[in-house]
């Protein structure tokens, strides 16, 4: 697979206390993650402006520099006349030079290093951090890690892990969705047609929860025959898709073998599962990231307020669940990045900010979503503005 080339999500309004701006610091580390270099965010560019201060007295006063921060957006990156950098509303020097250092030093306040234990080092198919530490960002050098077969979690806590981000329930449902589009959209040549673009993405994260079933069964009860639902998943999206009867035949057919399995009626003129297929086997990585953009995108559309996490408490865990287990999917060896340390951190801080949507649906807090999805915003801007076309 080649590298992929799009945004998570845009940022949300950066924020504006000191826990979110050490995380804001990680994901800006080496500069590549903030929206891109002076000359890329608005306003003056460095040299410019550098050029006006000539390294003596500033050349605006304070009041001044505050008062045009005030009407910048927050998520953009530029120069004051004094040749000051800015996030947003935050001077650049709020940030660390050296965030990863900071962000792992676990030596005592005072000096004085305190008997605590080792981080828990954890592969991206490992769960991520360790459960002491749900805000930590969880790195591994990948001679260390464990072998596994490419596209599984790792053979230790592997299970919790697929386990805590997504739920037999949530699988399940999220699979009959995907089931119930098709079988609105597949069954003739008009509604095919008008949705055609829309299959794919769906029929990718078909494939993969039916890999993750194959994985871990957990309580789902066409288990034994998950393998069956991810290669037909993987079928429809074996060529491009192509408007008219012919496409629209191809997927009806599958789509009724899939809809015979999940009804416990497996056909029996069925090939044979393939062996040894992984996510990235049956799924692109392109049409992954599609959904994980509509997650993140719903989310913020429909929990606006303390009422909407209330009443659409269950809708939260859904999404959030598919975010994450889709995030997690993505940094599996097969798709490139299973031992990019840097891709690696952007996609645990997601997936770690998934959990915090989570606890947020359980106790409708409010503010603890909000935290959330500016996380994961920040870290999909980052991550996309270090791999993009890369």
């Amino acid at each position: 697979m080649g590298k992929w080339s799009w945004s998570f999500g845009q940022v949300l309004p950066a924020a504006e206390n000191s826990s979110c701006l050490l995380l804001m610091a990680v994901l800006c580390i080496s500069g590549s993650g903030c929206g891109g270099s002076s000359e890329e965010g608005g306003g003056e560019s460095g040299t410019t402006a550098a050029a006006e201060s000539g390294g003596g007295e500033p050349v605006a006063s304070a009041e001044s520099v505050q008062a045009e921060a005030a009407t910048r957006d927050r998520n953009e990156v530029w120069t004051d006349a004094n040749g000051q950098k800015w996030f947003g509303k935050v001077p650049m020097d709020a940030f660390f030079d050296t965030p990863y250092e900071v962000a792992t030093n676990r030596t005592a306040v005072g000096g004085v290093p305190g008997e605590v234990e080792e981080p828990v080092v954890a592969m991206a198919e490992n769960g991520g951090s360790s459960a002491e530490e749900p805000g930590a960002v969880a790195m591994t050098d990948s001679a260390e890690a464990p072998e596994t077969d490419p596209g599984e979690p790792a053979s230790t806590g592997g299970a919790k892990a697929w386990a805590e981000l997504i739920s037999s329930q949530v699988l399940d449902d999220e699979v009959k969705s995907v089931r119930n589009f098709l079988q609105e959209n597949v069954t003739s040549v008009g509604t095919y047609n008008s949705s055609m673009l829309m299959i794919p993405p769906r029929a990718a994260t078909l494939a993969v929860l039916a890999e993750l079933v194959r994985q871990e069964p957990g309580d789902v009860s066409w288990a034994e025959d998950a393998a069956y639902v991810r290669d037909l998943a993987g079928k429809m999206n074996e060529a491009p898709l192509q408007r008219g009867a012919k496409d629209q035949r191809r997927l009806m057919e599958l789509y009724e073998s899939v809809s015979d399995i999940l009804n416990r009626s497996t056909p029996a003129d069925l090939d044979e599962p393939v062996d040894g297929a992984s996510f990235s086997d049956v799924a692109e990585m392109q049409l992954l990231m599609k959904r994980i953009e509509s997650a993140e995108q719903l989310m913020r559309t429909e929990i606006a307020s303390e009422d909407a996490i209330r009443e659409k408490a269950d809708f939260l865990v859904h999404e959030a669940s598919v975010l994450g287990a889709l995030t997690r999917i993505i940094s599996t060896d097969g798709y490139g990045y299973g031992d990019d340390e840097e891709f690696l951190g952007y996609a645990n801080t997601i997936v770690n900010a998934t959990t915090q949507l989570k606890d947020a649906a359980a106790t409708q807090n409010f503010g603890g979503f909000e935290e959330a999805m500016s996380a994961i915003s920040t870290a999909c801007q980052s991550c996309h503005s270090v791999y993009k076309n890369n």
